[in-house]
């Protein structure tokens, strides 16, 4: 059951949210990043930090394989993105980042901690404390939700 405090935080977190949209949104244009939006992005990020099959990719995005195809092409023609096959079994396509997408990840996500860092100086140890617990908090329970929808969807 929804409460008032519970509508309450979610207001809180969807304010939080579009800020973070904003620092990535100010990270991209800092780092001269053109032509990519914010998905796309992800996908970069995702990639970078070691996704390398199509399919996770999709299911991060909530989105059909034809959909990740045509996104994955796109990004590929722009030179961001490479897909491959394994040595050990050539149906299965692989991703990876060109020289080009990993620097515009590294360049991106060097200004988003400069942000998130002028951000944290601004507050007190204690909220610091606090947020970290409470992030923790509910980056598990984000998790655990995704985990127990795959487990539905796959029963």
């Amino acid at each position: 059951m929804i409460t008032p405090a519970h509508r309450d935080l979610e207001d809180e977190i969807l304010f939080a949210s579009r800020i973070m949209v904003n620092i990535l949104a100010e990270s991209m244009m800092r780092a001269g990043v053109d032509g990519i939006s914010a998905p796309q992005f992800r996908i970069l990020d995702t990639v970078y930090h070691g996704t390398d099959k199509p399919a996770d990719v999709a299911k991060m995005l909530d989105v059909s394989p034809p959909a990740i195809t045509w996104i994955l092409e796109k990004l590929e023609n722009m030179g961001f993105l490479e897909r491959g096959h394994t040595k050990s079994d050539r149906r299965r396509i692989v991703l990876g980042l060109t020289e080009t997408g990993k620097d515009v990840v590294r360049k991106v996500n060097t200004h988003r901690r400069d942000l998130l860092g002028k951000v944290l100086d601004g507050m007190k140890d204690g909220e610091i404390n606090q947020l970290e617990h409470a992030l923790v908090a509910f980056s598990d329970s984000y998790v655990n939700l995704k985990e127990q929808q795959r487990s539905v969807a796959n029963a």
